[in-house]
């Protein structure tokens, strides 16, 4: 179900969204990184049908999933 945000935005549930861009991930191996403010993040993948597992990463094992994802290079500065 979508939600649409009095600024524009619209928010739906991940499952959802991943469902609708499908065809993009090839069936599978979807996942998404959630950051949270503290610097802790959920790391977010599919477990089959609809269902999404999340595990909990702290400040440090987001950084290291982060370096894994897009690279050291990803954090040099410009």
């Amino acid at each position: 179900m979508k939600v649409y945000a009095p600024n524009g935005f619209v928010h739906e549930p991940l499952p959802e969204a991943i469902a609708r861009h499908r065809h993009a991930f090839e069936g599978g191996n979807a996942f998404a990184l959630l950051i949270m403010p503290d610097g802790s993040s959920f790391f977010c993948r599919e477990a089959g049908g609809e269902d999404m597992n999340a595990e909990h990463l702290d400040y440090q094992q987001t950084i290291a999933r982060l370096i894994e994802i897009y690279g050291l290079s990803a954090f040099k500065g410009s």
